[in-house]
């Protein structure tokens, strides 16, 4: 058998690099680290690394500067690709002032933003620092059109490349595959087919060459065995993952809960209503709302008729307690299963199904859960499989939790998808250690098991993050079945928080949540969590050297 599939491969590389790398492959930023802290251990294998972070974003003036100034790196890359980066640096100069373009940006003013952008492109003419924030903006937006108008223009030709792998991304971003493939070839004559391998299995599958794309990701993979997020998803095209769609084994109860929403629970429970529920009973728990959200419930109450129970709280009792009322109720313990639904998302016709084929394929698992996509622009990815990190050198000694400081115990997910727009690099089912709350299905027993969802992080934030840390603690850990998307109206993070009152509960929140796990318990997680990926991925990379998809 080859490096990849032997059982030192994993174990002989440097701890912290093993770690990152079985988080994911793939965003240019998780990439730089990685490369970083395998050069000293593992040259080579930081050389691919870092060439990879650099053709992942290879417009970024910065990153380029970074890489340029590691003593030795350039002549280790291709020439033309050294020639390329160098054209990118002395091409890409930031403005000693962006205070307003950041303000603008801060509050998403799409016209005044791309009017900005626009204007100083006027003023800097090939300044690809205006450019890349164009590219950022066009994908926040889905204004792909944007996009490749900004691309559109005369340009240096030892940059050629890097404008044709971001008009290549932009093309099938916008649907059009056939004319991304002849612009993902040029680039990829300079910077590698390997270097481009999910946009390239990507298009390869939406013109309908299932076969070139699994080639494209085992050739990938044989020849760059860290590549986990890639052999992940080469795994699940070669046994019908990514299209399976079963039953779920049992019963299940579908558990909403709004307050003050009522337009977006209209939407949610419109597309309820279109999907293929098979027979699951739905609970509707109104928290007290004062708008419209009555009447939508009363709307949609008469189409589902004796599918929907209904729940009215006379006043707001949080989400986490939303949550509780919901697990507590008879009928709902009498379901094999439940799932939880935000009242701001909408699914897929066949969600149910493609939760079957996770439970088929992990049945043991504490939750499953699936990739959230921002509904105004679905290439934007919220939520994917998520990874719990305790920051480098905060692994010794100390204390356990520490009151005093405002991270009491600075524990956080991983966020490699916060860089990338969706084509394909996180398409398949894994452990992870936390699904998002926003749409995550549960065995009934199980969740009733691990306890009610945490009153102390009320009214709503990371208490779904903890209920999952509690189920990792018991060895269940979730499942992330990334070939289910579901539409989520809601920004995430900082961004969804839109006065000082919302951003301080947000903070009060984390800071009580990390209190509530000391480092032992997020260490011994991390601990458990490596070690389920590291086998989970050597299974799968067994069976594909079996069924000969790979060399071995």
């Amino acid at each position: 058998m080859g490096k990849l599939y032997s059982d030192t491969y994993w174990s002989d590389m440097h701890e912290p690099v093993r770690r990152k790398l079985l988080m994911g492959s793939v965003g240019a930023k998780h990439l730089l680290e990685t490369g970083a802290h395998a050069l000293e251990s593992d040259p080579q294998l930081g050389v691919e690394l870092l060439l990879a972070a650099y053709v992942s974003n290879s417009l970024d003036g910065n990153m380029a500067a970074q890489l340029a100034q590691i003593e030795g790196l350039l002549p280790l890359f291709p020439s033309s690709v050294s020639s390329c980066l160098k054209g990118v640096v002395s091409h890409w100069k930031q403005p000693d002032n962006l205070s307003y373009f950041m303000r603008i940006a801060s509050k998403r003013d799409d016209a005044k933003v791309k009017k900005y952008i626009l204007s100083s492109l006027e003023k800097e003419p090939g300044n690809l620092f205006w450019i890349q924030q164009g590219l950022v903006h066009a994908g926040a937006f889905a204004d792909f059109k944007f996009g490749l108008e900004l691309l559109s223009g005369e340009f240096p030709a030892e940059i050629i490349p890097a404008i044709n792998s971001s008009k290549s991304y932009f093309h099938y971003l916008s649907g059009n595959a056939a004319e991304a493939f002849p612009l993902l070839m040029s680039a990829s004559d300079v910077f590698g087919l390997n270097n481009m391998v999910h946009l390239a299995a990507s298009v390869a599958l939406k013109l309908g060459e299932r076969e070139t794309a699994m080639s494209i990701l085992a050739g990938a993979v044989d020849a760059q065995p860290w590549r986990v997020s890639e052999a992940m998803r080469l795994y699940d095209l070669a046994c019908g993952l990514d299209e399976k769609a079963v039953p779920l084994p049992g019963s299940l109860a579908i558990l909403l809960y709004c307050f003050n929403k009522s337009e977006e629970l209209d939407a949610t429970l419109a597309s309820l209503h279109a999907s293929e529920l098979h027979g699951a009973k739905i609970f509707m728990l109104d928290n007290g709302s004062s708008d419209g959200t009555a009447e939508i419930i009363s709307k949609w109450q008469y189409e589902f008729g004796k599918q929907m129970v209904r729940i009215d709280l006379p006043v707001n009792v949080g989400a986490a307690a939303a949550r509780n009322w919901l697990m507590k109720e008879p009928q709902v313990q009498e379901c094999d299963f439940a799932v939880y639904l935000d009242d701001d998302v909408e699914v897929q016709p066949d969600w149910i199904f493609r939760f079957g084929a996770a439970v088929e394929a992990y049945p043991e698992a504490g939750v499953w859960g699936c990739k959230v996509l921002d509904h105004a622009a679905p290439s934007v990815m919220q939520s994917v499989d998520l990874h719990i990190i305790q920051p480098v050198g905060d692994e010794g000694e100390g204390p356990e939790v520490d009151l005093s400081k405002i991270a009491p115990n600075p524990f956080r997910c991983s966020d490699l998808h916060l860089y990338l727009l969706d084509s394909g690099f996180f398409d398949f089912t894994r452990p992870c250690g936390s699904v998002t709350g926003c749409c995550h299905l549960f065995r009934t027993q199980k969740l009733l098991d691990n306890g009610g969802f945490s009153l102390f992080l009320s009214p709503s934030q990371y208490d779904d993050l903890e209920h999952d840390l509690r189920s990792c603690l018991k060895g269940e850990f979730p499942v992330y079945q990334g070939h289910l998307s579901i539409l989520h109206r809601k920004r995430t993070g900082f961004a969804s928080h839109s006065n000082e009152a919302q951003k301080g509960n947000a903070l009060g929140n984390k800071y009580k949540m990390q209190a509530m796990h000391p480092r032992s318990e997020i260490l011994q997680i991390m601990a458990d969590e490596e070690r389920l990926l590291q086998s989970d991925l050597e299974k799968k990379m067994q069976y594909l050297v079996r069924k000969g998809i790979l060399a071995g």
